[in-house]
């Protein structure tokens, strides 16, 4: 993951504060390769470990009615890029959960809230204490029918989200590595894992193809990301004992345009050429401001995954856990990310 540098203003009236995350090794630029040979070498595979009979990982495989007898129906409903929709339950609660269903059964579960069953795997359980039972291997591999896949892991994905096989599917766990601590859990059919390439991979066969979306389509996509990592972030700071903030659709309407200008004209900058920094941005939506600070990232998985990215880099966390601020505003474009903090007037 490459960092630019974190500038900081300071006025009598005003603060600003700009940080950065661009991320290398996630979607879609992780190296991916196709080998034509017979076989792949093998390496060593990650040590099994005993697949508790109950908890949240089960409900892979139900159907709508199943999760809305357990559930109810969902609070809200999101699109996503890989042609399954997120269930949201648990809104501003530590039993904040997604579930992802995709042709009427459940494909992938996030679980945020630490009251939810994680077992073995305890949200806010120190890491140390999780890798003595689950020993971690710097590869794995999985088989979609004729299709191989070798993932190979670097230092960041072992330390922040080290990946896991788990029964017939797989779990991300995601680590707080300033706290060293469970953040959240993501459980994964191989086919959502691989449509989603979090990680390098080496196959040989042909791969799961996520659709590709329509321009209405993105549109659901990027305002459905855009109020997870709204509900993500508020989760987060209550954990962390921060303010939770209230959604800001003037903040919301720069931070959109932000991420929209970044894809469209290729860059990766608080500063546009066209609508100016973030304070002129702001102000272009009439939000009057006493401090305001921006997060920006690109080419993550999904929302999810940007805010993982967020927490674990020392200045993005400055903004994400900051009591300076009272109202937030995200914009998602396909996969470039923006935050605007601020506290108004």
């Amino acid at each position: 993951m490459r960092k630019m540098n974190v500038f900081i203003f300071a006025l009598a009236v005003c603060v600003f504060i700009f940080t950065f995350l661009f991320n290398i090794s996630g979607h879609p630029n992780r190296k991916e390769t196709q080998v034509e040979s017979e076989s792949i070498a093998g390496a060593p595979q990650q040590s099994k470990f005993k697949v508790p009979k109950k908890g949240l990982y089960t409900y892979i495989g139900d159907t709508k009615r199943d999760i809305e007898k357990k559930f109810g129906k969902p609070e809200r409903i999101d699109q996503t890029q890989y042609g399954y929709e997120w269930w949201i339950y648990g809104r501003g609660t530590e039993k904040y959960v997604q579930i992802g269903i995709e042709d009427n059964k459940v494909v992938t579960i996030y679980a945020l809230g630490n009251n939810l069953d994680t077992s073995p795997f305890k949200i806010g359980k120190a890491a140390h204490d999780i890798y003595k039972k689950v020993p971690m291997s710097d590869t794995a591999s999985l088989n979609i029918g004729d299709t191989h896949v070798e993932f190979e892991f670097n230092e960041e994905d072992l330390m922040v989200r080290p990946l896991l096989k788990f029964g017939d599917v797989w779990v991300q766990l995601y680590f707080d590595h300033f706290t060293n601590r469970l953040v959240s859990v993501r459980y994964l059919t191989p086919e959502v894992l691989v449509k989603q390439k979090p990680y390098t991979l080496t196959y040989r066969g042909q791969l799961p193809a996520a659709p590709e979306p329509t321009s209405s389509e993105w549109q659901s996509i990027n305002e459905g990301e855009s109020k997870e990592i709204f509900d993500i972030t508020n989760v987060l700071r209550k954990r962390y004992n921060v303010n939770q903030l209230k959604w800001n659709n003037q903040a919301k309407k720069a931070a959109y345009l932000h991420s929209k200008d970044m894809k469209e004209n290729h860059y990766f900058s608080h500063d546009s050429k066209t609508q100016g920094d973030l304070s002129q941005r702001l102000q272009k939506q009439g939000v009057n401001f006493q401090a305001a600070g921006e997060n920006i990232a690109a080419q993550y998985t999904d929302g999810i995954a940007a805010v993982i990215g967020w927490l674990n880099s020392e200045d993005h966390r400055k903004n994400l856990l900051s009591n300076m601020f009272t109202g937030l505003g995200v914009g998602v474009y396909k996969d470039d990310y923006t935050q605007d903090f601020v506290t108004p007037l």
